[in-house]
């Protein structure tokens, strides 16, 4: 059944594809990512508005229509119709698309790391349960309710129908890498296909190249994991990939302004990369022109406008508008609202620093941690401890990139399309320095203090550049590939000549050559790295035991649990990560946050008496020291109904067995996972149902 409720999503998305394609002009290989672009956005603002569901009903039912005409037969030419469906690029998405969502629902992978439980595949099942944006849900825990929406929203349109599933937030994403994929092959026709299968793998390698490195002994979850790092540097890649592709192919321009939307709407880190791919699609379409550079200045000015508009609107609706309102809504409800610096004083102030102006208070306490983060930056994209990737450091990688490029340039058979070329590779190297930059202003002055010392996150936050820069280097190579018709106008009186002339490009079958050797190289590199076994195609059931295992002792608690039930959650020894999955496996169900923040990192972890505190392990490190008049007041005072007792220990015997009407002896036998909160003290509850 589930099955079934994922495909009705692809066909949905498929029906909305051929609608773009065989109605607006947008090429078949663009299509889906179009197509996506459009739903998340449509979803965001409904979510916003409190509408979610209504509107999710009605991008289906728009689908369905938009299709259902779109496909009606044509009264004549059929098969060159239909055939505008299907290209390199469409069948390897399709053909990706439908592949993944029967293995994910036969193998069924889970979520099993912090982030995903802290934010990601919380923010989908919160969506999914509650049909309104996780930003507005009350969660016993700490919540990243401005996060951008873009990834939960397209993981909820494939939600949608039937119950939550985890393997349906991957499926989500990795249709969204497919979509990208086919954007870089939609410029190759059918007769191509030799440098379309190995771009092809080229392209499915891609993730693994740029974000692995070193030997992994473990599961690698480059496809099976829900974070916002690679989808944030595909899409930003691919909106530069499916700018390239609509002037090739003469498609309408406007397609790629939901793409460049959708690439601001992932992360919110990620807005600097949404403004760059503006910049460079912006900056080919002002200066690039066909034709005479003052013929249509109006409107490509207005089309390099409404590029930067895009992402600046997703911006402002997002964190200025609706951000804005939540921090207000936090700050009267005794939350503490706004509590870092704004990102214009930060950009302002980090840039007087650079001309070495002065600067005071808070930027120049945090000025030496802000020179120490750049430092720190350059030694890892210089030297051997920083290794991001498959071939190691950042500078590694840059030649990489920049070798694609100079093949591209020199595949390139017009002199137009050359200068195109070259413009795109120096002004993306700008862009990268930019990023860098911004990247900087934030270890110093935003991120805490540990962050910046140890550069936390770093390989995660660049290896978003390196993905969409490569992407953009190899769409320019597909560009290269293309025979390129430039038509000159030459005005004599009242009357006016065109000449069209035909270039092909040069030196084909060598281009072709390197996309093969580069195929085969990375293909090897990832074999070296990543056993088949520990792969997205070949993990064993066992990766998932444990997940599975406290899946389904959450089912089986909540079995026993009432609807408005509010769970205060006791693990022995747990170092955070139980109490965040069980936030996760809870919900609706609200699982508590037990302890302070501040004292060892909040939920989870060990309680007892001040004077038990062991001097060291993770019991030390995530211990709460409380008496027991003062655990029995953080119970009462969170309007906890049920201790879940997930794991005891001698500890909390010896300090809490009093507040319990059994002195936890149904607990130390056993027979009980839950104790009730009551007026004479928490009273064991008789568990029915399957056991866990």
């Amino acid at each position: 059944m589930e099955l079934l409720c994922v495909m009705a999503a692809l066909a949905a998305l498929f029906l909305g594809s051929a609608a773009l394609t065989l109605k607006a002009r947008i090429p078949a290989g663009l299509a889906p990512l179009v197509t996506l672009s459009c739903i998340v956005a449509v979803l965001t603002l409904a979510g916003m508005a409190g509408v979610l569901d209504p509107a999710a009903w009605a991008v289906y039912a728009l689908c369905a229509a938009g299709g259902v005409w779109a496909l009606l037969p044509p009264k004549e030419d059929k098969n060159r119709y239909y055939a505008q469906l299907a290209t390199p690029g469409s069948v390897t998405f399709w053909a990706l698309a439908l592949a993944f969502a029967v293995y994910f629902f036969v193998r069924q992978p889970m979520a099993t790391v912090s982030d995903e439980f802290s934010l990601w595949a919380t923010a989908v099942k919160v969506t999914k349960v509650d049909n309104s944006l996780y930003s507005t849900a009350t969660l016993g825990t700490p919540w990243a309710v401005t996060q951008n929406p873009g990834l939960p929203l397209l993981s909820y349109f494939f939600q949608f129908f039937g119950q939550y599933a985890d393997w349906k937030i991957y499926l989500a994403y990795d249709v969204l890498f497919f979509a990208v994929y086919a954007a870089v092959l939609s410029v190759l026709p059918w007769k191509q296909w030799r440098v379309a299968v190995p771009m092809a793998a080229v392209l499915w390698v891609t993730p693994f190249f740029f974000t692995v490195y070193n030997h992994t002994i473990y599961l690698t979850t480059v496809y099976l994991s829900s974070y916002g790092d690679i989808p944030a540097g595909l899409v930003f890649g691919g909106a530069v990939a499916v700018w390239l592709a609509l002037r090739q192919q003469d498609g309408p321009r406007w397609a790629v302004l939901p793409v460049l939307a959708l690439a601001a709407n992932l992360k919110a880190n990620d807005f600097v990369l949404s403004l760059a791919a503006a910049g460079l699609i912006a900056v080919d379409a002002w200066l690039f022109c066909d034709g005479k550079f003052k013929q249509g200045l109006a409107r490509r000015t207005g089309f390099s406008v409404a590029c930067f508009a895009a992402p600046m609107a997703v911006y402002y609706l997002w964190n200025v508008r609706y951000v804005g309102w939540l921090v207000s809504r936090n700050a009267s409800e005794g939350g503490v609202g706004e509590t870092t610096a704004s990102m214009g004083a930060v950009v302002i102030n980090g840039i007087k620093i650079l001309l070495g102006r002065p600067v005071t208070g808070f930027f120049a306490e945090r000025e030496p941690q802000f020179r120490q983060a750049m430092a720190d930056m350059g030694h890892q994209f210089w030297t051997s401890d920083g290794k991001l990737g498959m071939i190691g450091q950042g500078r590694n990688i840059v030649v990489l990139i920049a070798v694609v490029f100079v093949v591209a340039l020199a595949t390139a058979g017009s002199r137009r399309l050359r200068l195109r070329i070259g413009s795109m590779g120096v002004l993306s190297a700008v862009c990268f320095l930019g990023y860098n930059l911004e990247l900087a202003l934030s270890y110093g002055f935003i991120f805490k203090p540990f962050q910046a010392e140890r550069l936390e996150d770093y390989n995660r936050y660049i290896e978003s550049y390196y993905i969409g820069w490569f992407l953009m280097a190899l769409a320019c190579l597909m560009i290269a590939l293309q025979p390129q018709l430039e038509t000159v106008s030459k005005v004599n009186g009242p009357t006016a000549a065109f000449t069209t002339s035909r270039y092909a490009p040069k030196r084909p079958l060598a281009a072709q050559g390197i996309v093969l050797l580069l195929a085969v190289a990375m293909l090897v590199r990832q074999n070296q790295i990543v056993l088949p076994q520990l792969s997205v195609l070949g993990f064993a059931d066992s990766e998932f035991a444990d997940r599975k295992q406290a899946r389904a002792e959450a089912e089986y608690v909540c079995e026993n649990l009432q609807p408005d039930d509010r769970v205060f959650y006791v693990s022995q020894g747990d170092n955070g990560e139980g109490w965040f999955s069980a936030v996760f496996d809870f919900y609706p169900v609200l699982v508590d946050y037990s302890g302070i923040m501040s004292e060892m990192n909040g939920g989870g972890g060990t309680f007892g008496l001040p004077e038990l505190k062991p001097d060291e392990g993770v019991k030390a490190t995530y211990y709460h020291a409380f008496t027991a008049d003062e655990l029995d007041a953080i119970v009462r005072g969170n309007g906890c109904t049920v201790l879940y007792i997930q794991k005891l220990d001698d500890i909390f015997v010896q300090s809490y067995s009093d507040l319990f009407t059994d002195k936890l002896a149904a607990a130390q036998a056993g027979e009980t996972l839950l104790y009730r909160v009551t007026d004479a003290g928490y009273a064991p509850v008789e568990m029915q149902g399957g056991a866990a």
